[in-house]
């Protein structure tokens, strides 16, 4: 089933970090898939290919950022699975039902902010290690 996994919540709550965090341990559980990673600073926009599979995933999404243009080509290109971040409200949630309506069915996961930056990154992993297990089993449906 293809699947969109929406990292969901208000500016500077760590999405783009956890969703940074989550590359990485797909990096580590998937050494022999295939990286078309572009990077713009703090975020990332990559496509992994996963015995056959596509996944796109866009770190970005903020208001007016790139996230509308990347979910346009992870469709068009064929993703299976599908994972952004999105506000917790407003266009970039608009932007991502719209894309359910390719025939994807969205999960939403909320990310909340810590008081203190140690509580914050174990948030983040915490955080990376949910999706991450959404992400195996979408891509091993």
């Amino acid at each position: 089933m293809k699947t969109i996994l929406a990292l969901r919540g208000a500016g500077n709550r760590g999405k783009s970090t956890t969703l940074g965090l989550l590359i990485e341990m797909i990096k580590v559980e998937y050494p022999s898939a295939t990286f078309e990673e572009s990077k713009f600073k703090v975020d990332i926009t990559i496509v992994i290919t996963i015995n056959g599979k596509r996944v796109g995933i866009e770190t970005q999404g903020d208001p007016n950022s790139r996230l509308g243009a990347s979910l346009k080509r992870f469709i068009e290109i064929g993703c299976e699975v599908i994972i952004c971040a999105s506000r917790s409200y407003g266009s970039t949630v608009d932007l991502v039902n719209a894309a359910a309506n390719s025939g994807y069915h969205v999960k939403w996961f909320e990310k909340i902010k810590s008081t203190n930056v140690h509580d914050q990154s174990a948030a983040n992993k915490a955080a990376a290690r949910e999706v991450f297990n959404a992400f195996r089993a979408a891509i091993d449906a």
